[in-house]
């Protein structure tokens, strides 16, 4: 017998009003980073940019989930529901956003995720949740109502205004529609999207005094893909040279390699407890193992426990308990990482550079903290500087340097194409 689907009785977008003409430009601009796996949002405070934390954290995770009651959740509240329900969550929104429904430049994505996903009305991907169905740009505006709140909380006012990211894309690329709607959703008004690449670029001009104009090639490994962009900036103005994209390289791909090895670890006859009584098993030993990796950037090892993640053979419960080193990670990373150095050297190709031609290396994104990565980066980009600031908030930090002067036309000309290819 089928089970009926759980209704929806809270949604925090049913509660926003669309934003007002009157609001068009009152209160204060803050600049939001939706990414693939983490939104930040930022904002100026006593003449500052600050990135706004949530529940301690840089950022909140970009989720979307339908909890205990019908409640939709974002954040932190959906992931810790994700745990619970896989099939009750979506995560990757912003890979949702990107491309229409059934593109292979996303598979990897519709691949990981477990909840449904069909098409929607405006051709983009849609999720189920429960009995309705939310539009890409509906989970998008979810998240950035989490951001807005968030905002509104630590800058005590209410807010109306937003500078959103976006990757670099072509000029009829329709996605930064896409997001202004989201913010409309969600109850702002979208004082200008700022390309991804021209908002680190201009924020560490800001940190660094130095030449009156630079080149730099700003490489950003995230969870959903690896984005090498060629930049020429100044104080106001930034023109991106050339840039390319590869989702094949994202972090998500290294974590999933992570757990294939460590479920090769197990003993045999051993298996990860995912089953109707466990259906979260799985999900849980993904979570301590992406932990791990994370704590390989300071420490030559890590221990992955996931207590009563694991049966064996007589149908006994246990806990998974592995150990990942550094060296086993750098492994896996490498393939990785050389496919993404040599698609920052086909982009200086392009337009006939050498890696010494640059003034800078920016690097961004939070799988850049890796240390073989930045080693990497340091050998292929020999004599040239390679900064690491904020890897993980630089890109909001750089947006809200930039809401000041929302109301200005966006500086640097208009993006150029980044192809994202399989």
């Amino acid at each position: 017998m089928t089970q009926a689907p759980i209704h929806v009785t809270d949604c925090p977008l049913d509660r926003v009003r669309p934003p007002e003409a009157s609001t068009r430009s009152a209160g204060p601009v803050i600049a939001i980073d939706l990414g693939t796996t983490n939104c930040r949002v930022a904002a100026i405070h006593n003449g500052n940019p600050v990135c706004i934390p949530a529940e301690r954290m840089e950022g909140a995770p970009a989720m979307v989930a339908l909890g205990p009651g019908g409640r939709i959740l974002t954040g932190h509240a959906a992931r810790g529901q994700q745990a619970a329900n896989p099939a009750l969550a979506v995560w990757g929104i912003k890979g949702l956003l990107a491309a229409p429904y059934g593109d292979r430049k996303v598979k990897w994505l519709y691949d990981q995720l477990r909840c449904k996903v069909v098409r929607g009305d405006d051709g983009l991907p849609a999720v189920v949740l429960g009995d309705r169905t939310f539009r890409a740009r509906e989970l998008a505006a979810l998240v950035l109502l989490e951001a807005r709140e968030r905002a509104q909380n630590f800058l005590r006012q209410p807010v109306h205004r937003a500078v959103l990211t976006i990757p670099a894309v072509r000029k009829d690329d329709p996605l930064p529609q896409t997001m202004a709607a989201a913010a409309a959703l969600a109850g702002m008004h979208v004082e200008r999207t700022i390309a991804e690449p021209t908002s680190v670029a201009l924020g560490a001009f800001q940190r660094r005094r130095g030449k009156p104009e630079r080149t730099a090639m700003v490489c950003s490994w995230g969870g959903g893909s690896f984005q090498t962009t060629l930049v020429r900036y100044a104080a106001r103005q930034c023109q991106v040279l050339g840039a390319e994209g590869n989702v094949g390289l994202c972090g998500f791909e290294l974590d999933k390699r992570v757990l294939e090895l460590l479920l090769r670890k197990l003993p045999t006859g051993v298996r990860v407890a995912a089953d109707a009584s466990n259906p979260a098993a799985l999900y849980r030993v993904a979570g301590a193992a992406e932990f791990a990796k994370i704590q390989l950037t300071e420490q030559p090892e890590a221990r992955v426990r996931v207590p009563f993640a694991v049966t064996s053979g007589n149908g006994q419960l246990g806990d998974f308990d592995a150990v990942l080193t550094r060296r086993e990670l750098e492994d896996l990373a490498k393939p990785l990482i050389d496919s993404a150095m040599k698609m920052c050297e086909q982009v200086l190709e392009q337009k006939t550079l050498f890696p010494g031609d640059l003034d800078e290396v920016l690097l961004v994104g939070e799988q850049s903290r890796m240390p073989l990565f930045r080693q990497r980066c340091e050998a292929f980009f020999v004599n040239v500087p390679v900064y690491l600031d904020e890897p993980g908030p630089s890109v909001v930090l750089g947006a809200a340097r930039l809401s000041t002067s929302a109301s200005t036309p966006p500086p640097g000309s208009p993006a150029t194409p980044a192809p994202v290819r399989r």
